[in-house]
């Protein structure tokens, strides 16, 4: 399952941002997980989804 995601969207209102579909249903979020937003302003009209694994996950997956 994937853990981040890095999308580029548009303020909606001057409080409020929307998280696209495929991020929301790519990460499992339901109402109330809380999220850790990063805020970078830029340029480009381009809008884009990434979603990854945290590489870290292979090395730390502990067996008995």
């Amino acid at each position: 399952m994937p853990n981040s995601s890095i999308f580029i969207t548009e303020l909606k209102d001057e409080q409020s941002i929307d998280i696209p579909g495929e991020v929301i249903k790519g990460l499992s979020l339901q109402p109330g997980d809380k999220v850790e937003v990063f805020i970078k302003r830029i340029r480009s009209r381009r809008l884009d989804i990434k979603i990854s694994r945290n590489p870290l996950t292979k090395i730390l997956d502990i067996k008995p």
